[in-house]
């Protein structure tokens, strides 16, 4: 069987020419865009074509507003400014140069050995962050400390335990304050 081409083609060429592609590709668009434009229906989602986007068209022609600037940046620069200044200290007759991120931890220290309790926290925080163990070195001063007094804390934790489970015993009248019927009551 002989194949059927619409395009005409001379006994010489087995391939159409340039021009024939040309002439048949706007057959095929001019047919498509006149059967889609007759097709096509307006309604929701689907607006008229003369006020659709034009290829190469933004939706938003002003575009979206510009967010202000992060400040973030600017203040960490300037926090770290800050605690890289030296400042000079006073310590009896001599006088230290030290950055302020060293000042502070000095008083951070100074005020934890002094007791304070937020000081304490913010210690033992930075401590485990930077991992430092404080109690390896004073270890034994620790348990020291804590002998003395560990085995009454014991004993007063277990009672406070012990008394949560079982109900204590009712408190009797001393022997002398008793009756002595009950006693004779027991011999006989």
């Amino acid at each position: 069987m002989a194949k059927f081409s619409p395009l005409s083609t001379t006994p010489n060429d087995s391939q159409p020419s340039q021009n024939d592609r040309q002439t048949r590709r706007k057959r095929r668009t001019v047919s498509t865009t006149t059967a889609s434009a007759e097709n096509y229906k307006v309604g929701p989602g689907r607006p008229p074509r003369e006020y659709q986007f034009k290829p190469g068209q933004s939706g938003n022609p002003k575009g979206a507003k510009r967010k202000p600037p992060s400040l973030l940046p600017d203040l960490k620069r300037l926090f770290e400014q800050a605690l890289s200044e030296k400042v000079t200290l006073k310590q009896g007759e001599k006088r230290r140069t030290l950055t302020m991120a060293e000042a502070g931890i000095k008083q951070l220290v100074a005020q934890f050995a002094k007791g304070d309790r937020h000081a304490r926290r913010d210690v033992f925080a930075y401590a485990e962050m930077l991992g430092i163990d404080l109690v390896t070195g004073h270890r034994t001063a620790i348990e020291g400390a804590l002998a003395s007094d560990h085995e009454a804390i014991l004993l007063k934790y277990v009672q406070r335990q012990y008394d949560k489970v079982c109900t204590p015993p009712r408190d009797f009248a001393p022997p002398e304050l008793l009756d002595d019927d009950l006693q004779e009551q027991k011999q006989n």
